[in-house]
Formats: structure tokens, C-alpha cells, sequence
């Protein structure tokens, strides 16, 4: 691949009354001087997003994991690694939701969007869409998507306090304790779980505590594999090795080593 590599990233914030639902905007504009492919390997996500390629409606991404990649299209959360193949002039714009954001914004069972890209017209105005796709600036563009969302709070699902309770309590909390203080049976917080945020609890504390071991990874905050593993909660490092492979596709120790051309969330896009 060639060395002459422009990636440009950007975040924005939402509107304050979006703020509980959304965790931010962003845009990725991406140009590389060669006919390769990049690689962009998604891990566990907890965080799904809406992705608006602004290529005049063409798709720039692939992957063999999925039937098709629309233009513009919902990502749920991710419960397990996938490789994409993006092509080396690439735009877009993003939004990252909580957790819990699809199912409030959009009414839709969480756990029916998970590991899918689900085009974006199920959700969105198409008018919007193609208003979005051809604006010339980015800032124009994510007022159009602050604009549209607010909207969407007339008609906002009500989540369940004790699921937004336990999301701020992960992954430090004990379940059968909390359990016993919210007053509910395991089945039925499971199932309002699955409903809003679509992974059930211990899988989402799973993800969370993988989640964190990446970014200290990431960080260099670690005086030892062996010694995050240890703090992160995992009972050993095989333990930590084994997960971390099921929930990244790579190893912890592999994962030290790889060339970043930029991380964001759950991606990780490889030079």
C-alpha cells in the first residue's frame, strides 16, 4: 500500500436534549493513492450507528459477513467480529448511539437489529437522505441529522429506569444484587433487556469488559498483558486471550503489534 494516506476524522455533539441517546456525530473522509482495499475490522460493539456515505449514493464498503451494504444504513450492536473491505476514497457521515438509542429513537426491538445492516429508509426520510448525501459541507449535513432526530423525540419509546440504571452500573455491578433491588424476576429484566439494548446482560457486562481492555491496549496503559487481564476481571489470561479473540478476531498480544491507520468505537481501520 502506498504511504500517501489523507484521513480526516471529526466528532460533533448532539443537540443537549439528544444527548441521552446519542454519544456523538462524526465524519471520516478518506483518500489513499493506491488500488488496494483497506481492511476495517469491526469488533463487539455495544454502541450501534447510523453510516450516510457520501459518495452520490454509491457504496464504498464489502463484506462477505453480509448480504448487502447500503449507502446509507442502520448497524445494530455487534456481537462478534467482522471484516470489511473499504475502498481507498471513501466519505461519510456518522451518528453513535447509546446503547439504548435505536430502540428509544426508533421503537424498533434492539435485539432485532444486532449483527445486521439494515438500510437506512426503514428508518429515515429518503428526502433527508438524499439532502444529507449532497450537501457539500459536513457541518450542513449534521444539522440535517441533528434536525431529523430531535423530531424523532416526539415519538419516543419510554426505556425502563432500571435498564439505564443498570447501563451506568456496568460492568462493576454484582446481577444478583441488583436484581433484588429493582424487584423484578431475571427472566423479565432479561427480556426488557434484549428489548432495549439487545445483547442480554451478561453477555452486555462481557462486552463492556473487553471494551475496556481495548482502550487500555490502545492507551498503553498496561504494565503487562497478564497484568490487565488481572484487573480487568478475567480469571486468567487465557481467559483474557480467549475472549478478547472472540469478541476482536485477533489476540491481545497480536493486537499490539497491528498498524493503525485510525481506531473509532468498535472499528479499527488497518494500513
Amino acid at each position: 500500500m502506498s504511504s500517501v494516506i489523507t484521513a480526516l476524522t471529526k466528532q460533533y455533539q448532539p443537540h443537549p436534549a439528544l444527548r441521552p441517546y446519542v454519544r456523538y456525530y462524526w465524519s471520516l473522509d478518506i483518500h489513499v493513492r493506491c488500488e488496494s482495499m483497506l481492511n476495517l475490522q469491526v469488533m463487539a460493539d455495544r454502541f450501534p450507528r447510523i453510516v450516510i456515505q457520501c459518495l452520490n449514493g454509491s457504496n464504498a464498503l464489502h463484506c462477505a459477513h453480509y448480504n448487502c451494504i447500503y449507502a446509507a444504513s442502520l448497524k445494530g450492536i455487534t456481537s462478534k467480529p467482522a471484516l470489511f473491505q473499504m475502498e481507498p476514497a471513501y466519505s461519510h457521515v456518522a451518528v453513535s448511539f447509546f446503547p439504548h438509542g435505536v430502540k428509544a429513537l426508533f421503537g424498533v426491538d434492539a435485539f432485532e437489529t444486532m449483527d445486521s445492516v439494515l438500510d437506512l429508509q426503514n428508518f429515515f426520510s429518503k428526502n433527508v437522505i438524499e439532502k444529507i448525501i449532497i450537501a457539500r459541507h459536513t457541518k450542513t449535513r449534521i444539522s440535517l441529522l441533528d434536525s431529523y432526530l430531535l423530531k424523532k423525540l416526539r415519538l419516543m419509546k419510554t426505556i425502563d429506569h432500571r435498564v439505564l440504571n443498570f447501563l451506568q452500573l456496568c460492568p462493576g455491578a454484582h446481577y444478583g444484587r441488583v436484581l433484588k433491588g429493582y424487584g423484578i424476576s431475571e427472566r423479565h429484566f432479561e427480556r426488557m433487556f434484549l428489548q432495549s439494548v439487545g445483547f442480554t446482560p451478561s453477555y452486555y457486562k462481557r462486552v463492556v469488559r473487553f471494551e475496556k481492555a481495548h482502550c487500555r491496549i490502545q492507551q498503553g496503559d498496561y504494565r503487562s498483558l497478564a497484568s490487565l487481564a488481572y484487573e480487568s476481571g478475567y480469571s486468567d489470561q487465557s481467559h483474557f486471550n480467549r475472549e478478547f479473540k472472540e469478541f476482536s478476531g485477533t489476540t491481545p498480544l497480536s493486537f499490539t503489534t497491528k498498524d493503525e491507520l485510525l481506531t473509532e468505537s468498535g472499528s479499527l481501520l488497518e494500513a
